[in-house]
């Protein structure tokens, strides 16, 4: 319906809800409720939705202020990209991150508007009071009155004879209406003043600067007093008050009160997407809304609907497209009401649907349908893709994949994308396919494919809608690929990050095996397509035919398994693990990886000489030591001098019978003092000091940056903990000279410096907080030496003076004891006895009885129920811990205890690089985030932005943990810039 056939008239009245500033009412009004009614029994947050829905309501039936409405819309903000912060970039900068108990309820909000049978308003670039502001304006010019439901005085500005403002009641609060008259007593201005008096006033809230020394009663009387600000601005220097003056005819203060006028006027005309005539209010739904409500668990509210729109909510099951937490939007960003896999749903036997583990089985079965590869389907022309694209659109969400000729996603070639929107229903759209010549590069391209430009500009739309999830398996991948094309593929959904949430330590997360796993469907080997070895031909010149059937089946597979993942994870708790700590990962990593860092090629050639040369001197001293020469490189050479020549003790074989000289055996030789065994190791770290970085390094500098772009694996441990590979950048030593060599290499881009922030002790204090120790949290919040103070503990010497050998001794303890330290390790790190460290041992756990509770009951837990959980829920599991064979069993149980503290740790510092960029975006500072390194971020800022930088990092990483987990020990973080990565550190 439009506006030209259903117009706005005289006597209609507008409601303009302000869903945004609604959102953050219900939920601190729900927060401050029984905590019972905040939680679905799956514990996913829903205080703040419920209350939203019951505002809603009585909107819909009754109205407010004794008007009942004849349009009816909520409004939201789309984003935080509004042209205000291109104008002034530190624009709201200081608002906090929302609480993370609300974050995912964000979109079950804009799904109970649909389930009110009502439109969700919001665009990109514009605030919600733009469109607002836009919709008083419309309707006053079409003789309806407007009633602004809203306390946020930035539009008490729009108050006019027929529009108006209500303020409903809330908790202590009770309802009031804002007229003119409640605008004046507020600002001390009328309406048409308003914008006038924020500019010169500024407002904290919103980070608009104003005019320094001026409040809102200030700027009131000056506004009152000269008209207007333009007036007040250009009669400045007549101010009888010499401060107010100075500051009025200041050349930078009225540039600021200029800009900050800009900031607060709201925008009238904006081009709205949603016209009023769409926003006509109609009775809801009943067994919609009834059907949404009971996936939420609202008890009272789904007994008051069914009577109030005479439905038999017995009769009505939980609309399963709400059960899952992290929701499936629809077209304008809110969860869909059709089932993701409706196709598979009605082809399954009826499984009634009581909750969220019932729905996560009648799924599973479903996903279980036969694949069917004949009815994949190989994109030959743009109008067939327009057509999938359209179905996209329209069911919400689609899976995808992308086929390229390189594992680097950022020197990868796109050869083809894979799309699917249900079992058996997926596309390929190959686009780079080759035939001919040798050499890839001048080969031509097969025909019946699509040209890359204008197949991109088609799928860019669906790929960055708001709208549409989009579905992957590794999706930073693939992101990374279509970002080589300009394209930044938005809101997304990983199942492999689905299935390490639900499954780490149990099993891989390769597509392959969770589709044996859950689907009971090997699907194609990538090496049946493209060959192997001497036969491999690589995906550019696989028939299409082929390609098709991979492709396409590795995109229905992706969404079947989504289907089985999405579900459990709302059934196991662990939706908000997955939104807060995993979802967002991907595309934070994915812009680190862009980004890279600089390394000097000449530092690198320098330090392989220098390592050759020490490694032909230990080579001399080896030699020498055994009295002959041999190969340092040979095991079985070295196996043979140790074990063989001079009998040495703790001699092991290995599955070939050969003797052992893996590093551990090493490490035991060398800490009994035996000097040939520490040559070797020595020469060892030497040598792949040189190799892995002194010689490799260059080989990853991209030719198109000339950075090096390491690559970050998000599932590759069981607590959390990132790695990196190609190269790897988190095995470089930093406690000797040689991997501070190494580290020097990393430098600096011309102009900037690098940040290294680093988390200090945050393993101690995790386990001070989590074993409840109050003598080591006593310390940290006093800040102690840590180690003096555990040294003080344990052996009764006084920190003042301490002798640094007691030191060194409480610093092994303390680092060694969560990874299960024994006396014999203790002792060969210390150089002392077993016995004299096993009293060590005895003496810190008498002095810290908690630490051993701690341990005791972790190993309990974990044999109980298979994992322990970190402070934030991420579940590590070691099924293995009651293995019968001891050396195993010792092994988990030693795992079981250290994962709550490491996993904990690595979740903070995920929180803080979730946060970062936008921090930093938001502070007006350039620097990005370059690298992760355990406990470090390491960062490239402007030299004129340093200190800002670090003011931010630190801050952000410090207050990572919150406000999830409020840590009785404070985060500490040590940050330092230099030119290089070492000095840095």
């Amino acid at each position: 319906m439009t506006e030209r056939s259903n117009p706005l008239a005289p006597g209609d009245h507008v409601f303009l809800v302000d869903g945004s500033n609604f959102i953050f009412r219900a939920y601190f009004q729900s927060i401050r409720q029984d905590q019972k009614y905040n939680y679905r029994a799956d514990r996913l947050p829903t205080g703040a939705v419920r209350l939203f829905c019951a505002k809603l309501l009585q909107f819909v039936r009754e109205g407010a202020a004794g008007i009942k409405p004849t349009h009816l819309a909520i409004i939201f903000d789309k984003s935080e990209n509004s042209f205000r912060k291109e104008i002034y970039p530190l624009y709201k900068a200081n608002r906090s991150e929302p609480p993370d108990d609300l974050v995912p309820q964000f979109p079950l909000f804009r799904a109970a508007v649909r389930a009110f049978g009502l439109e969700p308003v919001e665009q990109d670039v514009y605030e919600a009071d733009d469109l607002i502001a836009t919709y008083a304006r419309h309707a006053a010019q079409a003789g309806a009155d407007v009633t602004i439901i809203s306390a946020d005085k930035d539009l008490m500005q729009l108050v006019r004879p027929c529009v108006s403002m209500f303020d409903p009641a809330s908790g202590e609060r009770e309802e009031r209406r804002i007229g003119r008259d409640e605008v004046v007593a507020y600002f001390g201005a009328p309406p048409e003043k308003v914008v006038d008096v924020q500019a010169l006033a500024g407002d904290s809230t919103d980070n608009v600067p104003g005019a320094p020394g001026i409040g809102v009663k200030t700027a009131a009387q000056l506004i009152g007093d000269y008209g207007d600000l333009d007036t007040l601005l250009a009669r400045a220097g007549e101010i009888k008050q010499n401060k107010k003056r100075e500051t009025l005819t200041d050349p930078a203060v009225i540039e600021k009160v200029r800009l900050s006028k800009r900031l607060v006027a709201l925008v009238d005309d904006v081009a709205v997407t949603t016209p009023l005539s769409d926003l006509r209010l109609r009775q809801p739904d009943g067994k919609t809304l009834v059907g949404f409500l009971k996936a939420m668990e609202f008890s009272t509210l789904t007994r008051r609907v069914a009577e109030l729109f005479d439905v038999d909510a017995g009769a009505i099951e939980p609309d399963p497209a709400f059960i899952g937490a992290g929701g499936w939007r629809g077209r304008n960003g809110e969860l869909s009401s059709r089932p993701v896999m409706e196709e598979a749903e009605a082809a399954a036997e009826p499984v009634a649907i009581a909750g969220p583990a019932a729905l996560a089985a009648a799924r599973a079965q479903a996903a279980k349908a036969p694949v069917e590869r004949d009815k994949y389907v190989c994109v030959s022309s743009l109008d067939q893709l327009r057509e999938w694209v359209e179905a996209a659109f329209e069911a919400g969400f689609v899976c995808f994949d992308t086929e390229t000729d390189s594992l680097d996603a950022l020197q990868a070639n796109l050869v083809g994308l894979s799309l699917a929107l249900g079992p058996n229903r997926a596309c390929y759209i190959p686009i780079g396919h080759k035939a001919g010549a040798e050499d890839l590069f001048g080969a031509d391209l097969v025909e019946g494919q699509l040209p890359l430009r204008e197949t991109l500009d088609l799928l860019k739309p669906l790929l960055t809608a708001d709208s549409v999830i989009k579905i992957a398996q590794n999706v930073k991948y693939d992101w990374l690929v279509m970002a080589q094309h300009g394209i930044e593929v938005a809101p997304v959904q990983d199942t492999m990050l689905a299935s390490y949430t639900l499954d780490a330590g149990l099993n891989g997360h390769g597509m392959d095996e969770l589709s044996l796993k859950f689907l009971e469907h090997r699907p194609i080997p990538f090496s049946e397509v493209a060959g192997q070895g001497k036969s491999f031909i690589g995906f550019a010149r696989v028939p299409l035919d082929k390609a098709a059937e991979y492709s396409a089946e590795d995109a229905d597979v992706t969404l079947r398994l989504w289907t089985v993942l999405q579900p459990r994870l709302v059934a196991e708790g662990m939706a908000t693990v997955y939104e807060t700590l995993e979802r967002p990962m991907p595309l934070v990593l994915a812009r680190m990886e862009r980004r890279g860092v600089c390394v000097d090629r000449a530092i690198l050639s320098r330090l392989s000489g220098e390592f050759a040369q020490d490694m032909a001197r230990l080579e001399a001293d080896a030699h020498e030591i055994a009295g002959g020469a041999f190969n340092l490189g040979s095991p079985k050479q070295v196996g043979d001098i140790l074990f063989g020549k001079f009998g040495l003790p703790g001699a092991k074989k290995t599955a070939t019978g050969a003797w052992s000289t893996s590093a551990s055996v090493l490490d035991d030789l060398a800490e009994q003092g035996n000097e040939l065994a520490a040559k070797l190791l020595e020469w060892r770290q030497v040598q792949k000091l040189r190799s892995t970085y002194a010689e490799n390094l260059p080989r990853y500098i991209n030719p198109q940056t000339g950075r090096v772009h390491t690559s970050y694996s998000l599932a590759a441990t069981s607590t959390g903990r990132l790695s990196s590979s190609e190269p790897n950048l988190q095995n470089i030593p930093v406690r000797n000279e040689a991997g501070r060599k190494i580290r020097r290499a990393f430098i600096a881009a011309p102009g900037q410096k690098l940040i290294s922030a680093d988390y200090s002790q945050i393993e101690l204090r995790l386990l001070a907080h989590i074993a409840d120790i109050p003598q080591l949290k006593q310390a940290f919040a006093e800040g102690q030496d840590i180690h003096a103070r555990t040294a003080s503990e344990i052996f009764g010497v006084p920190v003042e003076g301490m002798p640094g050998e007691i030191r060194r001794r409480a610093k092994a303890i303390n680092f060694g004891i969560v990874y299960g330290i024994s006396a014999f390790g203790l002792a060969n790190q210390l150089g002392i006895s077993r016995e004299e460290a096993g009293a060590y041992i005895k003496l810190y756990f008498e002095r810290f009885p908690g630490i051993r509770v701690y341990m005791d009951r972790t190993k309990k837990l974990c044999r109980e129920q298979g994992f322990v959980s970190t402070l934030f829920g991420r579940k590590c599991h070691y099924p293995r811990i009651a293995a019968s064979n001891a050396s195993e069993r010792a092994f988990n149980e030693r795992a079981a205890i250290n994962a709550p503290i490491q996993g904990a740790a690595a979740d903070i510092i995920r929180r803080a690089m979730i946060r970062m960029d936008a921090a930093l975006a938001n502070a007006g500072l350039a620097a990005k985030m370059l690298l992760q390194v355990h406990d470090e971020l390491v960062f490239e800022a402007p030299d004129a932005e340093v200190e800002a930088t670090i003011a931010i990092v630190r801050t952000v990483m410090e207050e990572a943990a919150l406000p999830a987990v409020d840590l009785s020990v404070p985060l500490r973080v040590e940050a330092r810039a230099a030119d290089n990565w070492d000095e840095a550190h």
